[in-house]
């Protein structure tokens, strides 16, 4: 195309050259909105898919168990009881990436329940350190506990008009000694 509008410029006029020119520069304006569209657009679509949520349980700098799904079927740990050490700890973190607006005006809780419903330890943390002894105490007594979280605003009146639901993190079964 390039040698083909070379040739034809002997034989255009100055006001055809320059409207060439400029619809050729007008397209170029188009095509680069049309990309800057397009960029934009997936990237809205991109943020409303998911929303950067994912949770991590950790034991002694030890990653057991990620997700980014609730799924209660599997969403499991076995964890043996000769697994304790007496220094050693359960880490939970929940963590909402993009979320600094939502931090201010929004407590996260974790919880844990035993398989009754009842509830066994609850911090209102995005992520919280449990001692060994104490997941030792509760998986021993329980054998199964189940760990959730869910989110309340911090203004009183606007927490008592929202339903809140439990998000199912994961469930720890203690397992047999090895």
């Amino acid at each position: 195309m390039g040698i083909c509008f070379v040739k034809m410029v002997g034989q255009l006029t100055k006001i055809e050259l320059m409207i060439v020119y400029f619809r050729n520069l007008q397209h170029q304006v188009y095509m680069k909105n049309f990309f800057i569209s397009l960029f934009f657009c997936s990237l809205s679509l991109s943020s409303f898919s998911q929303d950067g949520v994912h949770w991590q349980i950790w034991h002694n700098k030890r990653q057991l168990f990620s997700a980014t799904e609730e799924n209660a079927d599997s969403n499991k740990i076995t964890f043996s009881s000769t697994g304790f050490t007496t220094k050693g700890y359960f880490a939970i973190s929940f963590i909402e990436e993009n979320t600094s607006a939502k931090k201010l005006k929004w407590i996260r809780t974790i919880a844990i329940y035993d398989e009754s419903d009842n509830e066994l330890y609850k911090k209102a943390s995005a992520s919280v350190k449990i001692p060994d002894s104490v997941m030792k105490k509760m998986l021993t007594a329980n054998k199964t506990i189940k760990i959730y979280t869910w989110s309340l605003p911090k203004d009183p009146a606007e927490a008592a008009r929202i339903r809140v639901r439990r998000v199912h993190l994961c469930t720890i079964v203690l397992g047999k000694n090895s």
